[in-house]
């Protein structure tokens, strides 16, 4: 796995990531940047690890908030809630949990991110207990899974499964087939390439940029232009025009690089930027291999040896004439690797919070329609919570770190007369918060987000988007 944005604009500002051997990170170098940033500001020893923080408290008599904490077993907090609830269900609980703690704070500040609990199987697919083959989300990737001459399917084709997919041929998966299960095709964007190549700007670039951070700042900042220019015309509702240009280029981009069975099957129905875009640089190729499948047939449930789909409105061409509709059909499946995404609606999930009124903040969320919180960071009723990735801080199309880098700064200024003893609350008012929500979903509909055309992981259930910034 790698990153999706270029290093250059998805680090921070104080710390720029200019010096990778390659324009996205891989996963491992993108750890080892945070990991060299949390050492070289001392955070190292302020974070504690194989703790769970499960329940937050407002205190009005003390104003403060007692915090539970649970203590976890070494290595289980890496696994997602429903991933412990099951360890628990087949082991006990001390497999999981080994103790709890109540601590006090003046502040609390949540940075819960918004990708982090992955969706659970898919609701009414029968079988999964006598499926005798391995399944895991690619969030929680199994290292112990061994795919070599293995039958895969993925089930998905966000932005996860465009890089999983591609990497499942190579050493050292080497699948003996993979299929790929897609319910609509994504918008399919190429990634920028390396100037020079990949080899040399892996040989170069990163001295150059070391002695030279300049060229990176205004790579940074060329980058950073490019994608609000793209903003300000592409995803607005308005801008049909420059979208409909974008969407024909892109689409015959997409068109040239897969198999021509596919290519009904891969046209979005929907406007660019409706939902998440995909940026590939191997995965359109890789439908061309052979032993590569993609298709839109319902999973209908799983066998001890397998999978079965349902009939289909995007055969591919040559089966069209021969299939039958009406029959199911068994797919031999050694692993199910679930690129299904994520419950990114379902804000601070499984942590609660009971703010001044005894009320929880999910319940007080549901009685407003869906969440919501002034500037993204704070909600009235809750004195002293802040988050940093609260409700419609997103963006589709720049960097979650610059925002997140902002939202701590403001977080950072408005927190000071509490730390000062100056202050003993901090809390928005009720008319501010409903102002701005008020605001954002008055902009969000003017936005390919709302109006585009699809259903996406940006809105809930009803349609209510609190995700994405307008």
């Amino acid at each position: 796995m790698s990153v999706s944005r270029p290093a250059a604009l998805y680090s921070y500002s104080f710390e720029p990531f200019y010096t990778n051997k390659s324009l996205y990170p891989s996963g491992p170098d993108f750890v080892e940047y945070l990991l060299d940033v949390a050492a070289k500001y001392q955070l190292v020893d302020k974070i504690q690890l194989n703790t769970e923080v499960t329940e937050l408290l407002w205190l009005d008599a003390d104003a403060v908030w007692e915090v539970t904490l649970t203590h976890l077993v070494p290595g289980t907090g890496d696994l997602s809630a429903a991933d412990r609830k099951v360890r628990v269900d087949k082991e006990g609980t001390r497999s999981v949990y080994v103790g709890t703690e109540k601590v006090r704070a003046k502040i609390v500040v949540s940075c819960v991110g918004i990708l982090v609990e992955p969706n659970d199987w898919p609701a009414g697919i029968p079988g999964q207990n006598i499926f005798q083959g391995d399944i895991f989300h690619s969030a929680r990737w199994r290292q112990d899974v061994d795919f070599k001459n293995k039958d895969v399917v993925v089930v998905g084709t966000g932005c996860s499964a465009a890089q999983v997919v591609p990497s499942l041929f190579e050493e050292p998966y080497k699948a003996r087939s993979v299929t790929q299960l897609m319910r609509s095709p994504p918008w399919v964007m190429p990634r920028l390439e390396e100037p020079f190549g990949k080899d040399k700007y892996a040989r170069y670039a990163p001295r150059v940029l070391r002695y030279l951070p300049i060229l990176g700042y205004l790579y940074r900042l060329a980058l950073y232009l490019l994608v609000e220019l793209i903003w300000m015309t592409v995803f607005q509702q308005k801008n049909h025009k420059w979208r409909t240009k974008l969407e024909s280029s892109t689409l015959a981009r997409t068109h040239s690089l897969i198999p021509e069975k596919y290519h009904d099957m891969m046209t979005p129905r929907y406007s660019y930027g409706c939902k998440r875009r995909v940026f590939d640089s191997a995965w359109l190729r890789s439908m061309q291999r052979s032993n590569f499948r993609l298709t839109t047939q319902p999973l209908l449930r799983l066998e001890p040896d397998g999978i079965v789909l349902g009939s289909s409105p995007h055969l591919a061409a040559e089966e069209k004439s021969s299939a039958d509709t009406d029959k199911e059909e068994h797919l031999p499946t050694s692993i199910i690797v679930l690129a299904n995404g994520f419950s990114a609606t379902r804000f601070l999930h499984p942590l609660t919070v009971y703010g001044r009124s005894g009320i929880s903040l999910h319940d007080h969320w549901r009685d407003l329609g869906g969440p919501q919180a002034y500037m993204g960071t704070a909600v009235h009723g809750f004195p002293n919570f802040f988050m940093l990735t609260g409700p419609n801080t997103a963006n589709g199309h720049s960097s979650l770190i610059t925002s997140s880098e902002n939202t701590a700064g403001y977080i950072g200024r408005i927190i000071r007369p509490v730390l000062n003893n100056e202050a003993t609350v901090v809390e928005v008012k009720s008319d501010a918060e409903r102002r701005w929500t008020w605001d954002v979903q008055s902009e969000l509909r003017g936005t390919v987000f709302q109006n585009g055309g699809c259903r996406s992981w940006y809105q809930d259930a009803d349609g209510f988007n609190s995700t994405m910034y307008p």
